[in-house]
């Protein structure tokens, strides 16, 4: 036999429908098992519904008749609720609000309003023009324990032995309240849910005892007589979901399956189908439920349905969200829906459901039993017009250009259609390769009312550990719900780090580096990169760049010699000649090409400063006369330096110079000298290729084998100091930006530890 499943959009009229279907195979049948089989996939996407009815996202449906359906919207920031009764013919929306007053109805276009504290009900008949068309009123100690159609089913307590007494109440033809008693219930009985799944026999079910003599029953009872026309036999076990048609039950009871904690355990559920009249049960142990709701179960015809509600917007997963069917006979159970918010019956004993569609998206759908025995059709009868596939509804926030001179990072936003997600923001800078990747996890609905995913990115990569490099970036946003509805939504961008070139900064961080060469002749570059540690230190990524550089005899960072963001290198072999290398940004050298023959009339070589303020890098050297000379940087990378100038004599008495870039606080770089008798002195820069006094900065500099002019090595604005000695570890002189002392007391940094590996040069 084939079953075919039957999709149709609501149009301003249920015949107008249009019809998608999936032929289906019957499987086996529905025995005790330990679980059940996975769903067949629903139905394929039909045609768009012309008029339907449109309803918050939010709402939830709460009861049904034959003309109609209310449903309710809680607005928690104002602790009021929202009560619309919509119609099936043209898909109007009626708002029932009035003040300190709740709506409820079951199985009818009756609905029941009531007041907080008032002992009447009033009743209305949405058919008709809404307004109440009648009422009835409980005495002392009576309460109202739902709704059975235009009828309440009402507990009255005796005062005097405790005993419960059960009714139905209705408005008579005079108009004063008739109550019909269920002499069936026990009077310790504790109603816990009364139901109208078929018409004119209500489900009640109620527990009796408590502790370990707690049990609970579901009675069949006739709507017009009271009687008590069968019931199920006791349980112990926890129940909720129940639901009865003409030929038979189903209902849900929950077990705990122990995970090794005594008293706790994981919920797990037992669906029951029964033939009315008395026979016996088939039982599915569904197993582990998930998070959710309630399970909620249904009969439609020869199918039983069955569902974990409230899906949509929890945090966690479970293979019951989707609405399934299910052959009472046995078969292969058919998804429906894919979650459900919400389920009541109607006057027939259809299901009116609050739920959701990967295909069909949010909104009320109706489900009713196949004229033909095969699978329960389903109809959309209303719209949220939102998706059920977790979607972007906008991209509040994604900046395509990030300039971190100005920022410490970026904010990345979207609305999505849902609350609950999780997923991860991955960066990836195009030319490194190089990542940041960031989690993402939002919780429910009332904590995140906008439905936002925001990402706020600190201008790092690699787990927050190296500063980002300027550049070509690309970012992929995954992200999926928490409920496991729907498959994961990815969106992907792109923008670009721009940053002002930094002094020493070979690899287009914008952070310092420092070149160290060992005994063996390798060279390593150590990146300044993390301005926010513990210490308030700066730490290091240490990588080797290469080996061979002992055929230097002086190595020096010249700064941006060729006009690219990054800094450039000069090494002078032991014939004299100078050698350039550019920097290509990733913190390596390009091959390195000649400057010229000549350099080893000097024996001090310094560079990166703009002493003349034409931005570009100058270089300084001394000659073995004590005479200080200037290069002027061209920007040509052919020729980076123009003709030398002599700046003065009586350099010979210093045995280090070090351009430092800006100390002074003027827009041109300075120098700082050390002489032979450990003084270091500052030399403010003119900005004309001279300087001007100079400035005594202090003695005790002499332990220091090599003092390097890294920038703006903690990231506050000045120019800083490093000072490197073997024996003694390596220290962080930072900058004051005052001329007459310009710089704070040192502060030992772990860059390079005293004992270990020497390093000549340090630049």
């Amino acid at each position: 036999m084939q079953n075919r499943l039957t999709f149709r959009h609501r149009r301003r009229h249920l015949a107008a429908a249009v019809t998608a279907v999936l032929a289906l195979t019957a499987g086996t049948a529905l025995v005790a098992t330990p679980a059940t089989a996975a769903p067949v996939p629903g139905p394929a996407v039909g045609q768009k519904a012309e008029a339907i009815g449109t309803l918050p996202q939010d709402a939830r449906v709460t009861g049904a008749g034959a003309t109609g359906f209310l449903s309710t919207v809680q607005h928690y920031d104002t602790y009021t609720t929202d009560f619309l009764w919509t119609k099936y013919a043209d898909g109007s929306t009626t708002v029932l609000n009035k003040p300190n007053t709740s709506f409820f109805g079951t199985a009818s276009d009756i609905v029941w309003g009531h007041q907080s504290g008032s002992l009447s009900f009033s009743m209305y008949d949405m058919n008709q023009s809404g307004n109440p068309v009648g009422g009835v009123s409980m005495n002392n100690g009576t309460y109202v324990r739902g709704a059975i159609g235009s009828a309440l089913v009402t507990t009255t307590e005796d005062r005097n032995t405790g005993a419960v007494s059960v009714a139905i109440l209705r408005r008579g033809p005079s108009g004063a309240p008739v109550s019909t008693p269920v002499p069936g219930i026990p009077g310790n009985a504790n109603l816990i849910k009364v139901a109208l799944t078929t018409p004119g026999t209500a489900v009640i079910a109620y527990e009796t005892g408590r502790d370990s003599t707690l049990r609970y029953h579901l009675a069949a009872v006739d709507t017009m007589t009271g009687e008590v026309l069968e019931t199920r036999p006791e349980s112990s076990l926890e129940l909720t979901g129940v639901a009865l048609s003409p030929t038979h039950w189903s209902w849900i009871e929950y077990y705990y399956i122990p995970d090794g904690t005594p008293g706790v355990g994981k919920r797990a559920a037992l669906l029951h189908t029964a033939p009315r009249g008395g026979g016996a049960p088939t039982t599915t142990d569904l197993g582990l439920v998930g998070a959710g709701g309630a399970m909620h179960t249904g009969l439609l015809g020869d199918w039983v349905t069955y569902t974990r509600t409230g899906g949509f917007q929890s945090t966690g997963t479970s293979p019951y969200y989707p609405l399934t069917a299910r052959p009472l006979g046995g078969g292969t159970p058919v998804k429906l829906l894919d979650h459900v918010v919400s389920a009541v019956s109607d006057t027939d004993g259809s299901l009116v459901v609050r739920g959701g569609s990967l295909t069909e998206g949010e909104g009320v759908y109706k489900v009713t039993a196949n004229e033909t025995g095969g699978t329960p059709t389903v109809t959309k009868v209303a719209t949220s017009n939102t998706p059920t596939a977790l979607g972007i509804v906008s991209q509040d926030a994604a900046p395509t250009v990030v300039d971190l001179d100005k920022n410490q990072g970026a904010r990345f936003s979207w609305t999505l259609t849902q609350p609950n997600v999780e997923g991860s923001f991955t960066l990836r800078h195009t030319r490194t390769g190089k990542t940041e990747q960031i989690f993402i996890s939002t919780t429910d609905g009332t904590a995140n009312p906008d439905n936002k995913a925001t990402v706020d990115w600190s201008g790092k990569l690699v787990y927050s550990s190296i500063a980002a490099y300027n550049g070509d970036y690309t970012w992929d946003l995954r992200l999926k719900p928490r409920s496991g509805i729907g498959p994961e939504l990815r969106k992907t961008g792109a923008l670009k780090v721009v940053r002002k070139a930094a002094a020493h900064d070979f690899s287009e961080n914008g952070t310092p580096d420092l070149l160290a060469r060992d005994s063996a002749g390798r060279v390593w570059r150590d990146d300044l990169n993390n301005s926010t540690s513990v210490d308030g230190v700066p730490t290091t990524d240490h990588k080797l760049l290469g080996s061979g550089w002992n055929i230097y005899d002086q190595i020096e960072a010249v700064g941006n010699v060729a006009g690219a963001p990054v800094s450039d290198l000069v090494a002078r072999d032991k014939d004299g000649v100078l050698w350039l290398y550019l920097g290509k940004g990733d913190g390596t050298f390009a091959p390195r090409t000649k400057v010229g023959p000549g350099w080893k009339a000097y024996n001090k070589i310094t560079g990166g400063s703009d002493v003349d303020n034409d931005g570009k890098a100058d270089l300084f050297a001394t000659d073995t006369s004590g005479v200080l000379w200037l290069y002027k940087g061209t920007g040509n990378w052919q020729a980076p330096y123009s003709a030398r100038t002599r700046v003065g004599g009586g350099w010979g008495v210093m045995n280090q110079i070090t351009a430092t870039g800006n100390l002074g606080g003027t827009a041109h770089g300075d120098l700082v000298a050390r002489d032979t008798t450990g003084v270091l002195w500052l030399y403010p820069s003119t900005g004309t290729g001279t300087f001007g006094t100079r400035v005594r900065v202090g003695g005790g500099w002499g332990g220091y084998t090599q003092l390097v002019g890294t920038g703006d090595f903690d990231r506050d604005g000045r120019a800083d100091l490093f000072a490197y000695s073997p024996g003694g570890g390596s220290f962080l002189h930072r900058g004051t930006g005052n001329l007459s002392a310009p710089f704070a007391p040192r502060t030992s940094i772990g860059v390079y530890t005293a004992g270990s590996t020497a390093h000549n040069p340090v630049i």
